[in-house]
């Protein structure tokens, strides 16, 4: 019964951080119109790319969507970066669990 309750947690939490990454991916995509942050929040595009300034939404890397986001809605990316620790303990409770008390999980309704 204990692994059902962790497989439970695990599956609800990786929604859980699905869901807010895809939120920090839609509102750091925000960067693309706002072209005063380009040189100061664009930074795996200056290193992926190879220039010193960004010229055009083009250039934008989408890893650069997540610092943008981070930098103007700190709160969403707190609870994301939560999240994934989250399902980080929950699949290392699991593994734990499974590994070494010998117990198996049944999915059988």
């Amino acid at each position: 019964m204990k692994g059902m309750l962790l497989v439970v947690q695990l599956g609800f939490s990786f929604m859980v951080f699905l869901f807010l990454t895809a939120v920090n991916w839609y509102q750091g995509s925000e960067l693309v119109s706002d072209r005063f942050d380009w040189n100061y929040t664009a930074t795996f595009s200056k290193l992926l790319n190879g220039i010193d300034t960004i010229t055009s939404p083009k250039q934008i890397s989408q890893l650069d969507f997540f610092i943008y986001s981070a930098k103007h809605y700190p709160v969403m990316s707190a609870l994301m970066i939560f999240s994934f620790l989250y399902v980080l303990a929950a699949l290392f409770l699991l593994i734990y669990s499974v590994k070494f008390n010998k117990q198996e999980i049944h999915l059988d309704c």
